[in-house]
């Protein structure tokens, strides 16, 4: 049985290991980290990165190759919108994922959109980092 709960502070060393070794940015104290567990055993993982008050960038999605195929990925981003307090989700998914975001309510970036410059200058990182290539969305709140 999958579950999905806050990573305790003890654990980010943990998934510090998991992001650097699919070169990820590595989490810092202060942002929303969720672990997901099969059977106990810690599988995946996923976090809100605070941008300010009202706005965060859902992001880290990452599921252990081993325990994939058993919608994980949708249980943790799930898990983050349910439990997000901000108004505002940026999401930088790699384009191939576009359309499993879209289905938690993340859409394109409209060109009339307010970009924070930090969520800015992830995407131009990201764009940089990875081979393939990634996309701005954005989940607004009710």
């Amino acid at each position: 049985m999958a579950t999905v709960r806050t990573l305790l502070a003890s654990e980010l060393a943990w998934a510090n290991e998991r992001y650097e070794e699919i070169h990820f940015l590595p989490s810092r104290s202060g942002e929303f980290v969720v672990a997901a567990a099969v059977d106990g055993v810690k599988a995946g993982l996923g976090r809100l990165v605070p941008v300010d008050e009202t706005t965060a960038e859902l992001g880290g999605i990452y599921v252990l190759p081993e325990f994939r195929g058993r919608r994980l990925a949708g249980a943790i981003v799930s898990y983050l919108v349910r439990h997000s307090p901000y108004r505002r989700l940026f999401c930088i998914p790699f384009a191939h994922l576009e359309g499993f975001y879209r289905g938690f309510g993340f859409q394109p970036v409209a060109g009339d959109t307010a970009v924070p410059a930090v969520v800015a200058a992830k995407l131009n990182w990201c764009a940089a980092e990875y081979p393939a290539a990634v996309r701005l969305l954005v989940r607004v709140a009710g």
